[in-house]
């Protein structure tokens, strides 16, 4: 199931959006107007948004912006989201993340201190949707299932060797609290207090 949250949209938009993505079984849809508090128990895939301030308040998410002012066609914005949808980290901006600048675009990872380290598409992945639900626990069959897009042949071995060499770039020392931890039946990212 995905979450897509329309947030501050003009009511014609939001009412067309709704309609059009209900349809959609394995879409889940949460309209929020201003003064709304949002579903902590739910983390966004998508977010949609007609207030330009939420653009950089969902991390490890793609937003799609929808100016009040400029006149937009419903299949065009369709498009852009099920294109956010299928490979969100082309639309991920950068993210201040610990002691480390992620460019998910970019695919690389810029410590405070020390060279970019290049990360494959799949360690991008695999940290965008670990920050997207940051301290929270994931699953394996949910990184798999989102990261590999429901792939039958990957199985948790090659997940855990993504996970091993995605450890290797990002663990700052041996003595430190892991960044990625394991849990049962999945992972967790978490900072370190001095970090944040």
């Amino acid at each position: 199931m995905k979450n897509i949250f329309l947030i501050h949209l003009s009511p014609a938009m939001e009412q067309a959006l709704t309609e059009q993505l209900i349809s959609f079984s394995e879409l889940d849809v949460v309209s929020l107007k201003k003064g709304d508090s949002v579903p902590t128990s739910l983390v966004p895939d998508l977010v949609v948004t007609g207030d330009e301030e939420n653009k950089a308040g969902y991390p490890g998410c793609p937003v799609l912006f929808l100016s009040a002012t400029k006149t937009v066609r419903l299949g065009e914005v369709l498009r852009q989201m099920s294109q956010m949808l299928a490979q969100p980290v082309l639309y991920i901006d950068d993210i201040l993340f610990g002691s480390y600048v992620f460019k998910p675009q970019e695919k690389s990872l810029t410590p405070a201190e020390g060279e970019e380290i290049a990360l494959t598409d799949r360690e991008a992945d695999i940290l965008v949707y670990l920050i997207r639900y940051l301290g929270k626990p994931v699953s394996r069959d949910e990184l798999l299932k989102n990261v590999w897009q429901y792939q039958e042949d990957v199985d948790t071995h090659t997940l855990e060797t993504h996970i091993y060499r995605l450890r290797q770039k990002i663990e700052l020392s041996t003595n430190a609290p892991p960044i990625i931890q394991t849990i049962e039946g999945g992972y967790s990212l978490h900072l370190l207090e001095r970090e944040v």
